[in-house]
């Protein structure tokens, strides 16, 4: 009983938890001097108030100085954070092109009011719904990033809404265009036959781009027919293993037979002639060149978005090809359901049970 009443008096030994001092627009101590070497003083600081009978220091909203700290070392910071987090070396990239974009399109920003009115000026210019999206998703991200961080009062795109995208407008190039681009290539060179294996591939697993450039030899199993990527390969961070067709793995066995023996395990399966790992742009690039000595249009997510729609027309199963094609949900997956209009009409009225009823319900005629 003693011991419980010096517990309940505060004598025990017990470690008091407290919450972490909260960060404040204005707080971090490198943003601050870069500020005052500007002539900024950053935010002004909250009051504190304690909870009664919580003692948890709470801030209290005050009145915010409008100056803005200089986003272009902000983003650095949150490079460096989202990288710690196991982000894709692609995404960050991609992080990096876009606010970097914004940024060069509105410079000189001191005050959050001229930066919500930049925001408001940089999504208000034409674009594809498709790429609006993905703008606005990598600045919102940055934004909420530096209100967390002390760095901005609001996020200055929270008002802006997503933009109806056509999920029906799908990239989708018919058997014949493929192959008649699977035909381009000099499949008795070394190049030649890498490209061909590499439109194989991306065909026949529908595997991103950026995913195949970084994929192993040890990644290939031909025997068991399968290809893994790797979850740091994979841009979800989840890996998967592939199913290879026995056509694809014979031509994967022909280009392994001329791949340089002295090259470590450490390049990649698609590489240069130098052992150096390709790049999208170069990629695109030399895909177009096959597209236009082929008389078709094709882009590389286009060969991705080919076997989705061929798959859904012989499987069926969209829960499959989203493990295929490494999404996250169905959301994506849902794109090629939406595509598929004239198969999905077939279905219906082969399975619909209306049409079921009325077989059910027609008699045998008596009279023979």
């Amino acid at each position: 009983m003693s011991g419980m009443l010096d517990s309940l008096c505060g004598n025990s030994s017990v470690v008091e938890h407290r919450l972490p001092k909260p960060r404040v627009a204005g707080s971090n101590p490198v943003f601050r001097s870069s500020l005052e070497n500007q002539g900024f003083h950053g935010f002004t600081l909250p009051k504190k108030s304690v909870v009664p009978g919580e003692g948890f220091i709470v801030p209290k909203i005050t009145k915010l100085n409008p100056k803005v700290s200089d986003l272009s070392q902000a983003l650095e910071e949150f490079l460096l954070a989202r990288q710690a987090d196991g982000l894709a070396q692609r995404t960050l990239n991609d992080y990096r092109w876009h606010v970097e974009t914004f940024l060069k399109a509105s410079p000189n920003i001191t005050t959050y009011e001229a930066l919500q009115k930049a925001v408001f000026h940089y999504f208000s210019q034409p674009c594809s719904a498709g790429y609006r999206n993905i703008k606005l998703k990598y600045l919102k991200a940055f934004f909420n990033w530096c209100v967390s961080q002390g760095y901005l009062p609001a996020n200055p795109a929270a008002g802006i809404k997503k933009a109806k995208e056509d999920l029906s407008n799908i990239r989708h190039v018919p058997l014949e265009a493929l192959k008649k681009l699977l035909q381009q290539p000099d499949k008795h060179s070394y190049t030649g036959l890498r490209d061909y294996c590499l439109m194989l591939v991306q065909i026949d697993t529908g595997a991103r781009p950026g995913e195949l450039f970084q994929v192993r030899v040890n990644d290939l199993n031909l025997e068991a027919r399968e290809l893994y990527i790797r979850p740091e390969v994979a841009k979800t961070r989840v890996g998967r293993t592939l199913v290879l067709s026995p056509f694809t793995c014979q031509a994967l066995l022909r280009f392994l037979k001329i791949r340089p023996k002295w090259w470590s395990e450490e390049v990649p399966l698609f590489a240069t002639e130098n052992g150096r790992p390709l790049n999208a742009s170069w990629w695109s690039k030399r895909l177009a060149k096959y597209c236009k000595k082929a008389g078709v249009k094709v882009t590389p997510y286009g060969l991705r978005h080919s076997f989705a729609i061929e798959f859904l027309k012989e499987a069926n199963d969209p829960f499959a090809l989203q493990r295929i094609l490494g999404h996250k949900d169905l959301t994506m997956t849902r794109r090629y359901i939406r595509y598929l209009q004239d198969d999905i009409r077939e279905a219906h009225e082969k399975a619909s049970p209306v049409a079921k009823l009325q077989q059910l319900g027609r008699r045998a005629s008596r009279k023979l």
